[in-house]
């Protein structure tokens, strides 16, 4: 379970006004283990959210959640091309910690789109190289992962990105896993942006990537019969030493009409994420939410 003291932050404030204005997932998602929610892409709006104050109130890392931005950050600046590949060897160390790969040997090498499918640290980790000191961090403020949202009442937080000035810094930023904490509202409406941007042709290998995520990588427990959803898992650790599983993504992921961020305790955002986001996105494809 999430800590206890995370989860009663703004208690009064933003749970009153979940209450108020927006559908609830709680039945889906019990509050005391984490946080989601649905965003409608067209009009900004949360249209359901469980009743955790942890969308706006707490901050997490976003893990693999982060790579999409990463690398389409490098392609708009023209540091990655579309169809640049790279060999991974499954083994990455940055500073003292271990991130290997868990994706199944690949007889090519990975390019962006399998990278993010298979959730690629080593790609990433590798791409991130072409950051110069602290440019990363510049990137993702002005995607608005350190700015309120204003969606979820004047209680709400701002995310933390710190600079990211060492090779190491930029490697474990551009992984979500050091010098940036979110909400999960701040990282829905991230996803908005992307949404926003799947008819642009540089952005095609991110959403081949996250589309393949959910076809057939780390996302495959997202997939709805009869849509294409696209998204990314994310698995990692609170400051407190919690783990902490992700999804976040999109439907239909052509014609983007709702966004759906999920974070709660759990070890895998594949098998313990991935589920809860397709059950909420099945839920409104229904008319239920």
């Amino acid at each position: 379970m999430l800590r206890r003291h995370a989860l009663s932050i703004l208690l009064g404030t933003i749970g009153d006004l979940n209450a108020r204005t927006f559908g609830s997932l709680d039945s889906i998602l019990d509050p005391a283990h984490g946080a989601a929610l649905l965003l409608n892409v067209a009009s900004r709006k949360i249209l359901a959210t469980n009743s955790s104050v942890t969308i706006g109130g707490a901050l997490y890392p976003p893990g693999s959640t982060l790579k999409p931005f990463v690398l389409a950050v490098l392609l708009k600046h023209g540091r990655l091309r579309a169809d640049s590949s790279w060999a991974c060897p499954r083994h990455l160390t940055v500073g003292n910690r271990q991130f290997d790969c868990v994706h199944p040997p690949l007889v090519t090498p990975m390019r962006i789109d399998t990278a993010l499918a298979y959730s690629c640290n080593g790609f990433v980790a590798h791409a991130a190289e072409q950051f110069r000191p602290n440019e990363l961090s510049t990137e993702l403020l002005a995607l608005g992962l350190g700015s309120r949202t204003g969606l979820v009442g004047e209680a709400e937080t701002s995310g933390r990105i710190e600079p990211s000035d060492t090779f190491d810094a930029i490697r474990l930023q551009a992984l979500g896993e050091a010098s940036i904490r979110i909400t999960p509202v701040e990282l829905a409406l991230a996803y908005r942006q992307l949404a926003l941007t799947v008819r642009l042709p540089e952005m095609q290998p991110i959403l081949a990537g996250l589309e393949g995520a959910v076809d057939f990588g780390t996302a495959q427990q997202a997939r709805l019969p009869g849509t294409t959803v696209a998204g990314k898992t994310g698995s990692t650790r609170s400051s407190a030493g919690d783990s902490i599983a992700w999804f976040a993504g999109f439907m239909p992921s052509r014609a983007p009409e709702v966004v759906v961020t999920v974070m709660l305790s759990g070890h895998s955002g594949g098998s313990d994420a991935a589920p809860i986001a397709a059950q909420i996105l099945d839920a409104h494809r229904k008319g239920r939410l």
